[in-house]
């Protein structure tokens, strides 16, 4: 655990920009996955199941890498290491909007999340093992990406119509090469691990755990919601290009869930916003999958931004704090990228076999055990046991 002299009033802004490019390149495409999917099925004519496939054989890539990469983080060369992942990446890239065949794809996409797991899990690591502040870093990261998506939920509607898959993995290289110059700001060499402090969390192993679990069962709901935001508008009378504005219209909203975050920090402990949008995107659900209603559906799609953005800081910064060498914090990444990556599988599969009806059944549940989880988490030790740190818990 980090005490009050471990906590610098501010982070290095280069640090934090830098932090910043890593995570966009290596989450982009999470946040695209709408168009990934949509574009696969226009330009190949695949099935709602086969294109989740592709979508999601990236996303295991990259949540597998994360996973795999987060214990040797400390000993590799941070900037050095990114580069190479970013040129894995963009290679990828370049030959998936070249590439026609399903069997192919499979095997780029999943080469591209290899690079974007690297990437995605430095961004974290960063954070955890230089910066003070983990909420309000991890606030601003997902200011950024609310940002961004306003731009690119626009444009990747625009071009993944008029070119399908080709024109949606074209736009993510350009996008990459825009961020690749600000990873020079991090700088190569890691950060020397500091004393191992794990017998200071009770067992932080055990609670690393449990979080893991509860980031990948609330991320699966989300993500496969929000990868069939197309079906979903269009089964309450909407064209895809009115859930693409709907689409824009949320990230420029979900704006003010990143911000609370950023604002807030911990000045409410974590109890009370962590209880807030698990039981706040359970009547998402239930709206999404219930109501057909194209107002009701516009509101629940900009609520699950808002809660989505508000959500993350706070399950990334729960993880920064079991360790200061970005270890926890990378897995908590990965926790999320494999829920991402399940989330379009999870979706199709229940709504093919059982409909919308089960789906929501099965996503409030979810959603429910992963807060239960987070209970445990916050009770089982390192909250309960250094209430005078900077990072306590304020609901007692």
């Amino acid at each position: 655990m980090r005490d009050k002299s471990d906590n610098p009033v501010r982070d290095p802004a280069s640090v934090v920009i830098g932090a910043i490019a890593f995570h966009m390149i290596g989450g982009l495409v999470v946040q695209m996955s709408p168009f990934v999917v949509a574009g696969l099925m226009a330009g190949l004519s695949l099935s709602e199941r086969d294109a989740g496939i592709v979508a999601s054989v990236e996303l295991l890539a990259l949540a597998a890498t994360a996973i795999a990469i987060a214990p040797f983080l400390s000993r590799l060369a941070t900037r050095r290491t990114g580069l190479l992942a970013l040129l894995v990446t963009l290679i990828a890239q370049a030959a998936s909007i070249s590439d026609t065949t399903w069997t192919a794809l499979v095997l780029l996409r999943g080469l591209a999340g290899i690079g974007e797991g690297v990437l995605y899990a430095i961004s974290l690591s960063i954070v955890a093992s230089r910066c003070g502040n983990p909420e309000k870093v991890f606030g601003y990261f997902q200011l950024v990406c609310a940002i961004a998506s306003v731009v690119l939920f626009s444009v990747g509607g625009e071009v993944t119509a008029a070119f399908a898959h080709r024109g949606i993995f074209a736009l993510l290289a350009v996008v990459m090469l825009v961020f690749a110059p600000l990873l020079f700001l991090v700088p190569n060499a890691p950060k020397a691990e500091d004393n191992d402090v794990s017998s200071d969390t009770g067992s932080p192993a055990f609670l690393g755990f449990l979080l893991f679990i509860a980031i990948v069962l609330y991320v699966t709901v989300s993500a496969g919601l929000f990868a069939f935001s197309g079906p979903l508008g269009q089964r309450v009378g909407l064209s895809t290009s009115a859930v693409g504005y709907i689409l824009t219209i949320s990230a420029l909203v979900g704006l003010i869930g990143a911000g609370a975050a950023t604002v807030l920090n911990v000045q409410w402990g974590r109890t009370l916003p962590i209880s807030a949008f698990c039981f706040g995107y359970g009547v998402v659900v239930l709206v999404l999958c219930l109501w057909r209603d194209p107002l009701a559906y516009g509101v629940a799609v900009v609520a699950s931004a808002v809660l989505y953005y508000f959500s993350l800081p706070y399950l990334f910064g729960l993880a920064a704090t079991l360790d200061r060498s970005g270890r926890w914090a990378a897995a908590a990444g990965s926790a999320h990228l494999l829920g991402f990556a399940i989330g379009p599988i999870f979706a199709g599969t229940v709504i093919a076999d059982t409909g919308y009806t089960r789906l929501a059944a099965f996503s409030v549940a979810m959603t429910m055990t992963a807060w239960g989880l987070a209970m445990v988490v916050l009770s089982g030790g390192f909250v309960r046991k250094h209430r005078t740190d900077r990072y306590p818990d304020a609901t007692t």
